[in-house]
């Protein structure tokens, strides 16, 4: 599954990339809105069981409904959306889908940076060994 732009269908985010534990704003203008919807919902979950689905209110702002996601997994996030009507703007089946990369770990960095500073350390100390065994020798 590729991430597809959706603005041409009113469905846009805050961020391009989005990773766990982003929040972002999710705005939607599509077809409820179009049509005239006075409320609309969207419906989220992850990857292609729609793990964690939920519904949530979406509030109007502007031209746009919106409202904020904390992103909880990666994979996929997933929204559709639907108004009291029980009327859907599900992408023609095909969903909204936006790709979601893992947090990069600082606790991995700095654990990694810690093991460059010992490997420096370790060959500085043994070469300076070396140099004052060697004049010790001259």
């Amino acid at each position: 599954m590729k991430t597809i732009n959706y603005e041409e269908n009113g469905v846009k985010l805050s961020k391009k990339t989005i990773k766990v534990g982003d929040t972002v704003k999710l705005f939607y203008d599509g077809l409820l809105k179009k049509s005239g919807a006075s409320q609309v919902k969207v419906h989220t979950g992850y990857n292609d069981e729609w793990e964690e689905a939920d519904y949530i209110d979406m509030v109007p702002e502007g031209e746009a409904f919106v409202t904020e996601v904390t992103i909880k997994k990666h994979g996929y996030f997933n929204c559709a959306f639907v108004d009291p009507a029980g009327n859907w703007d599900n992408n023609s089946g095909a969903n909204y889908s936006f790709k979601v990369t893992k947090p990069r770990s600082t606790s991995t960095k700095k654990t990694a940076d810690k093991e460059t500073k010992t490997t420096k350390t370790s060959k500085s100390t043994k070469t300076a060994a070396k140099k004052s065994a060697k004049s010790k020798k001259a």
